[in-house]
């Protein structure tokens, strides 16, 4: 009740919550770049129509786990957004039959990513492969139960390969999903 104005001393002020006393005091390890997390969100959300509301969901959730500090969850969305541009892409080269029987299998992202970039130039594959493989594994680290050591800059780089993933995926769309 120490506001500075009449409209903060009627109950119209601010306060914080213990997160944001915590997320205050923390700010001095937060490196800060030239853009904010919403600023993301709203790239990640063009891509929303052409690999669906499952990669749409979680990398808004990545966004706003990073946002709160919660980098292991950031790198797991990052990678479940990354499997649903992975799933997409092979649905509209196969059918989405074959596509989840072969997802549902032993292995199964290593075999739906060979129905994509199996046949795919050598400068695809490289490419691909290069999005794809730190995001897969930043994504297993923080999924299963051992301890990881996943912090804010994973997060970050995370959230910015998930992006890139998605521009070259959208890019490539023809090439990759063409038989």
């Amino acid at each position: 009740m120490a506001q500075a104005t009449d409209d903060g001393n009627a109950g119209n002020g601010y306060s914080f919550t213990p997160f944001g006393r915590k997320w205050l005091s923390e700010s001095d390890r937060d490196d800060y770049v030239p853009t904010e997390p919403g600023r993301f969100a709203s790239m990640l959300e063009e891509y929303r129509d052409k690999f669906g509301p499952g990669f749409y969901e979680r990398a808004q959730e990545a966004v706003r786990c990073y946002g709160a500090h919660a980098y292991l969850a950031c790198c797991a969305m990052c990678g479940g957004a990354s499997e649903s541009i992975i799933l997409a892409t092979a649905i509209a080269k196969k059918s989405e039959e074959e596509v989840l029987k072969a997802y549902a299998s032993s292995n199964g992202r290593s075999r739906v990513e060979n129905m994509i970039i199996g046949q795919a130039k050598n400068y695809l594959k490289r490419e691909y492969q290069g999005y794809s493989s730190l995001i897969k594994y930043w994504r297993d680290e923080s999924a299963h139960g051992k301890v990881s050591g996943i912090n804010d800059n994973e997060a970050y780089t995370s959230i910015a390969l998930l992006l890139r993933f998605a521009k070259f995926a959208s890019d490539n769309w023809n090439d990759l999903t063409s038989n």
